[in-house]
């Protein structure tokens, strides 16, 4: 055992000095003899260990992105949707210096590495896609397999043209998956490559928020298959200061739209227009005025939830769901783990995940239940219950920005007619609803 656990060893020290090396100079310029160099080991030494240079390579690339995994999968614990999908990017475009496809293009060993990656990169990805239309994250139209793809050609897209830094990539992965500067392995990436991976993040950020913005932006097209003319937004502004911007609503708050329900011509909800006037146009016979209350309420929801978590939950160190969670144990108390999943409008599965995380962080208290441990009751814990109250007195003041949109006659028909709508579908025994 000790002499393959020292082999093994050696392996990895031999693969850390080549990505190292593929770092600085491209995977085409390492050679046995780089390699034995940098290690300070005889020429041969590294031939003990691996079948070649190619060999080298390969089991260098795959340990490399191994590592990514391992960093998204530690860093995406508790998390689901698009704030797991974040931290993926987060980690890929972190790396812009050393495009994993001109690894991949190499040789047949590190191409194989690549679609096998690939593979499970999908598998993945299409789950948080899931994950988020699920939650209200994502609402493009676009099939879930067609972001998939438009997700990994970006990424791969940004590392391509990300520019390199003097003297070749401006960043790799290290031996345990985190960005290296080359010669050093220290995390970071090398002179003249900051522009690069920056410029990288803010254009899948931008990807990203699209999903939540609306279709108008991804998976759709304007008239004669261009993109749309109305409903675009800038995506380093939430929906309210866009549409404010745009002089969305007038000065005593009042919108100025039509009653028919479709968000009016040139607010950041257009989208909704166009969807209802083509709608109506292929499909006759389409009820109008459903289609509008329910693509108005998902799009408006899902633009809100948006703007709140990216405004006040995420720089508060945790996400919707988790502020959710708290907010509900503080009003209702303590409550089985179901219960609280019921009260939360979540399943089951996300509230375990959610509080195993919360519990992590001192916020949660979660204790068997007499009689049945595989039941749990969760309740807050002193420190929970304060950093709760202090959110919330943030999160209340977003809310007010958003009532402040309508004026006060308007902002009190709808919660009235919200409030209907609500106990209505209630009582309806044919509605499904999370169990």
């Amino acid at each position: 055992m000790p002499k393959r656990v020292d082999h093994e060893q050696r392996r990895g020290e031999i693969a850390d000095a080549a990505w190292r090396l593929i770092a600085e100079h491209g995977p085409d310029a390492v050679t046995l003899r780089d390699v034995s160099a940098a290690l300070e080991v005889a020429h041969g030494a590294p031939g003990h260990y691996f079948a070649g240079r190619a060999a080298i390579v390969e089991y260098a690339f795959r340990r490399a992105l191994d590592g990514l995994d391992a960093r998204v999968a530690q860093r995406t614990a508790g998390l689901a949707g698009l704030p797991a999908l974040r931290v993926f990017c987060d980690e890929v475009t972190a790396h812009t210096g050393t495009p994993f496809a001109r690894v991949a293009a190499s040789g047949a060993g590190p191409a194989a590495v690549l679609a096998e990656v690939t593979a499970r990169w999908r598998v993945r990805l299409a789950a948080r896609i899931d994950e988020a239309r699920r939650a209200g994250e994502i609402v493009a139209p676009a099939p879930d397999g067609v972001l998939v793809e438009q997700l990994l050609a970006l990424l791969h897209g940004v590392q391509a043209l990300a520019a390199p830094g003097p003297g070749g990539p401006g960043s790799a992965l290290g031996p345990d998956g985190a960005a290296a500067t080359p010669g050093t392995g220290a995390r970071g990436t090398s002179p003249g490559s900051g522009g690069a991976g920056s410029a990288a993040r803010e254009v899948v950020a931008a990807f990203l928020a699209g999903l939540g913005d609306g279709p108008a932006r991804i998976g759709t097209a304007g008239p004669g298959g261009g993109p749309p003319g109305a409903g675009v937004r800038s995506s380093d502004r939430s929906p309210v200061a866009q549409d404010r911007a745009d002089g969305g609503g007038n000065s005593s708050g009042n919108d100025s739209g039509n009653d028919s329900g479709n968000g009016g011509g040139d607010g950041f909800l257009a989208f909704t227009d166009v969807a209802l006037a083509r709608t109506g146009e292929r499909l006759p016979g389409t009820d109008r005025a459903a289609m509008a209350l329910v693509l108005n309420l998902h799009r408006l929801t899902s633009s809100l939830v948006y703007d709140l978590e990216s405004t006040v939950h995420r720089p508060a160190g945790w996400s919707w769901s988790a502020f959710r969670l708290l907010f509900t144990l503080w009003v209702a108390g303590g409550q089985e783990a179901g219960r609280a999943a019921e009260l939360c409008g979540m399943s089951r599965a996300a509230v375990s995940s959610l509080a195993n995380t919360l519990a992590a962080g001192e916020l949660v208290r979660r204790t068997p239940a007499a009689g049945d441990r595989r039941t749990v009751h969760l309740s807050l814990t002193d420190a929970g219950a304060e950093r709760l109250v202090a959110a919330f007195g943030t999160h209340n003041r977003r809310e007010s920005e958003w009532a402040a949109l309508l004026g006060a006659v308007d902002l009190a028909t709808l919660n009235t007619l919200l409030v209907r709508l609500s106990r209505a579908a209630h009582r309806a025994d044919w509605i499904n609803r999370r169990t």
